[in-house]
């Protein structure tokens, strides 16, 4: 069934232009006896294309539109806005020409900047989108519909007082752990494993002792590093470039900065003033109304401070001192710097090597792009990436099993050039297609080849005899520890004491603090207390501390209701509760439609479809 749930977000851009027209077109999609068509699918995706990339903040590729989704929020939106285009049908709903009128004239972006409708700018927006008036007509009134059904739909939730108080309860209830630690050697030593136990454990574990898909590349890689013995760089170059950066170089000199902003210079002048006659900064800023929070700008380098007035001052401060009052953009401060940081400028000969690749990355660019446009000519010649390396005498490296986290197989990592990038492309392509070069993020290009593909496969019982044996022992003490601690559980469920207890492993019962159900301390960590929100007060109960593979058993000492929501709080969750409760209608409310007329897809059409779409 379709994720008709995810429409209540989706449905913010109801105006789909002459969506449900061109019926003589193939058809892709039909609901109920509404037919969607290719240029229904493919105008829709335009425009699920510039929400998507509005959503980004930036201008999304087809590609990466598709990869976040695309397509099937396309479909999702087609298919819902016929359903409900045509449950609007059943119900013989309609608007009248004049409210349709009123509401197209009320428009903002169709006003004059006098407030008016202005004639211009609706004509524009026609044009713009490709509608007649009529059409344009026609869809804000489908819009105006669906706006009806939904808002119906949504409005009929209200959060009864009941779900508010539960959800308090849950979320602001806390308990308290009585506990003792009890250390993994309690359960007594583990045997040896013999073959059969191991080999036992080795079948039932498959997955922990499977290879991952590996793939066989081939990487040709062109960096400032690889031709580096084609740039000159003298030892003047370089000292040349050091004494010309050496200010950024290294760690700048940071400053905890604290100010006090003021309505006009007079009153900060008078509050200076009051600062020299030994009244304290902090107590300057409670006369304000300022906490010590909203006072302090935190420790600072000098261009962090976005004002220079201020950001001048304050790295002419000495520490511990008050500045005059200081004219800054937002009004006129007070500053104190509390303390100094130094800033430590790196000496020639430890800043040498970091120089001379800042200018290898800028010198050899020029190199770099014309070994570029020489691979890549024969490249286009039909030669292959390591006969070009060859050719050329460039290196040209083959890995021959490397896994998407760039692991050998032997857990080393292997080294590549551009690794990231480069890993995500060589397990998104095939053997034999001619890939596009990466830009390498420190400079250059990586041309690269997939040469075989190696699904993932259970590794041999012997390779991995030792990492069975490491693992099996793990889990055989973690079990008897388990069995142990449960055993302990019930003698203090038989009446045996948490101090009795304590005195036999010779260890102490500690107090936890008050803990929410998604709170944990150093001893007691989730798992504990998920446990302790399943008992009663008094309860018992064992699981994992955070000590050495260890385990505490537990007392619920005291189960703390929360308090009562302040009003606004509960008026705020109740609006909240409002709101998911009627995201979960409407999401009904779809699914009820696609049940009740029916969506039928042409996978073959869609799919070829989209496959033929150009970016």
């Amino acid at each position: 069934m379709i994720l008709m749930g995810l429409l209540v977000i989706s449905f913010g851009v109801w105006g789909i232009a002459d969506i449900f027209r061109g019926y003589g077109h193939q058809t892709l999609i039909s609901v109920g006896d509404v037919e969607i068509s290719a240029p229904d699918y493919l105008r829709a995706q335009r425009e699920m294309l510039h929400s998507m990339s509005t959503e980004a903040g930036r201008s999304l590729s087809l590609q990466e539109a598709r990869q976040a989704g695309l397509d099937s929020r396309v479909i999702q939106r087609l298919v819902a806005s016929a359903a409900v285009d045509t449950h609007a049908h059943d119900l013989k709903l309609g608007i009248s020409e004049a409210a349709l009128l009123d509401e197209i004239m009320s428009e903002p972006n169709l006003k004059d900047p006098a407030g008016n409708f202005s004639p211009i700018a609706f004509q524009q927006l026609l044009r713009n989108i490709g509608l007649s008036e009529q059409g344009f007509v026609d869809e804000q009134r489908e819009r105006s519909l669906r706006r009806q059904l939904i808002g119906t739909v949504s409005k009929t939730v209200s959060t009864p007082q009941i779900l508010l108080t539960a959800l308090n309860r849950y979320n602001d209830e806390t308990r308290s752990l009585l506990y003792v630690i009890v250390s993994k050697t309690a359960g007594g030593s583990t045997p040896e494993p013999t073959e059969e136990d191991l080999k036992r454990f080795f079948d039932n574990h498959h997955a922990k002792f499977t290879q991952g898909e590996t793939r066989k590349i081939g990487v040709l890689a062109v960096t400032p590093e690889t031709v580096k013995d084609e740039v000159k760089i003298s030892e003047d170059d370089i000292k040349a470039a050091y004494e010309a950066g050496k200010d950024k170089l290294g760690q700048p000199e940071r400053r905890h900065v604290q100010q006090i902003s003021f309505a006009d210079k007079a009153a900060a002048e008078a509050a200076y003033q009051k600062i020299q006659s030994g009244t304290d900064f902090a107590a300057v800023a409670k006369e304000q109304g300022l906490s010590d929070t909203d006072i302090d700008l935190g420790t600072m380098k000098l261009q962090d401070l976005a004002d220079p007035a201020v950001a001048d001052a304050a790295f002419k401060l000495e520490a511990n001192t008050v500045s005059e009052p200081v004219d800054g953009k937002l009004g006129t401060v007070l500053l104190r710097v509390t303390a100094i940081e130094p800033g430590k400028v790196p000496s020639y000969e430890e800043a040498k090597a970091e120089v001379e690749k800042g200018i290898l990355k800028e010198r050899a660019e020029g190199v770099i792009l014309d070994l570029h446009d020489r691979i890549e000519d024969q490249r286009a010649s039909g030669a292959k990436l390591s006969e070009v390396a060859l050719k050329l005498k460039l290196p040209y490296q083959v890995v021959d099993q490397v896994d998407r986290r760039g692991k050998g197989p032997d857990g080393a990592d292997v080294p590549l050039a551009g690794k990231s990038d480069l890993l995500d492309a060589a397990f998104s392509t095939d053997v034999g297609v001619e890939n596009d070069p990466l830009d390498n993020k420190d400079g250059g290009f990586v041309w690269y080849d997939l040469l075989g593909v190696a699904p993932q496969q259970l590794k041999p019982f012997e390779q991995v005899k030792d990492e069975v044996t490491k693992d099996w022992r793990q889990d055989t003490e973690r079990d008897r520890l388990a069995k142990y601690t449960d055993g302990l559980v019930q003698n203090l469920k038989d009446g045996k004491t948490l101090e009795d207890l304590a005195k036999e492993l010779n260890t102490e019962v500690t107090t936890s603090e008050p803990l929410k159900r998604a709170g944990m301390t150093v001893n007691v960590l989730p798992p504990a207390v998920a446990q302790a929100f399943t008992l009663p007060q008094g309860g018992y109960g064992s699981a994992p501390s955070g000590i050495d593979e260890g385990r505490i058993v537990f007392q619920v000492d005291k189960v703390n209701p929360p308090a009562d929501l302040p009003v606004p709080a509960a008026e705020e969750l109740k609006r909240q509760l409002n709101v998911f409760l009627s995201d979960d209608m409407v999401a009904e409310y779809f699914v009820a439609l696609e049940d009740r007329y029916g969506v039928t897809i042409n996978q073959a059409a869609l799919a070829k479809l989209v496959g033929g779409d150009q970016q």
